[in-house]
């Protein structure tokens, strides 16, 4: 990322209701898009956030975490959770597709043990 002044947030969805900490993962996308004063379309970031939080409340496990880093110009979302099978794209599932549609760039990465599905979006 080549912006100069950048925010990061970072949230951890709750142990005891994974499926609703989507919903919160959203509410949290919304506030550091804000609070960083990203000039893209939110509403991609909120749908980004979702597919990916989802993902990993249904296909990973441990806690996931969302972390969002970005400016005016650029954002990098990504979820972090403790299972270190990587996603793939499959014909009939739509959501990381519809994340590599959305970004600029996506990936998996593996980072301290755990595995990191990252998007990156710009305005």
């Amino acid at each position: 990322m080549a912006t100069s002044s950048l925010t990061e947030a970072v949230f951890s969805l709750p142990g005891e209701d994974r499926r609703g900490g989507v919903a919160l993962a959203r509410d949290f996308a919304r506030r550091a898009m804000a609070n960083c004063g990203f000039r893209g379309n939110h509403e991609d970031v909120v749908l980004v956030v979702n597919e990916l939080t989802t993902n990993a409340v249904r296909h990973g496990s441990g806690r996931p975490i969302v972390r969002i880093v970005g400016g005016q110009d650029q954002l990098l979302v990504e979820v972090v959770d403790d299972d270190d099978a990587h996603p793939v794209l499959r014909a009939g599932r739509w959501g990381l597709q519809l994340v590599a549609l959305l970004g600029e760039s996506w990936g998996v990465v593996e980072r301290a043990g755990q595995k990191v599905v990252w998007c990156e979006l710009t305005a």
